[in-house]
């Protein structure tokens, strides 16, 4: 039992860290990831690269990517760049791409209003979410029973 919980986890941890690298990325997170170095490099790249770090939010209609400056220059055009490797220095830029438009990258420490722009972010609609199986109350509660029963 105990081997086949160690075992679960395992997979669990491999699943999680999956697509942390850029060449394990999807195609269209990647295509998120260029758009987000080519602007990020064009408003905040002070002579140095910036490159993918991570992406740190992602649902069905947001993306939020972490750029950091490597230890290469700054050359256009502003693409991936594998021989360069990342820094922990400023400035560390945060893009997020909404529905498919990414608005100008904000720098790490402007948490505020990060956080802002991915509230901003509508939810993806939900087909059936009107259902009346799936309609909740006043008290956030699921209603049960006919729906004009109360």
């Amino acid at each position: 039992m105990r081997g086949v919980l160690f075992l679960l986890n395992a997979l669990i941890l491999l699943e999680s860290t999956k697509g942390t690298t850029y060449d394990d990325l999807d195609d269209h997170a990647r295509n998120i990831v260029n758009k987000a170095i080519e602007k990020a490099n064009k408003d905040y790249g002070k002579g140095k690269h910036l490159d993918f770090h991570i992406i740190a939010n992602r649902n069905n209609n947001m993306v939020n990517v972490i750029l950091r400056p490597t230890s290469c220059d700054k050359k256009t055009p502003s693409v991936h760049r594998k021989d360069c490797t990342l820094q922990n220095t400023a400035p560390q830029v945060s893009c997020i791409d909404c529905e498919g438009t990414m608005k100008q990258c904000l720098l790490l420490r402007k948490t505020d209003e990060i956080q802002k722009r991915m509230k901003e972010c509508p939810p993806k609609y939900n087909p059936g979410a009107g259902h009346i199986m799936f309609q909740i109350s006043g008290n956030k509660q699921p209603q049960t029973g006919c729906v004009g029963c109360v």
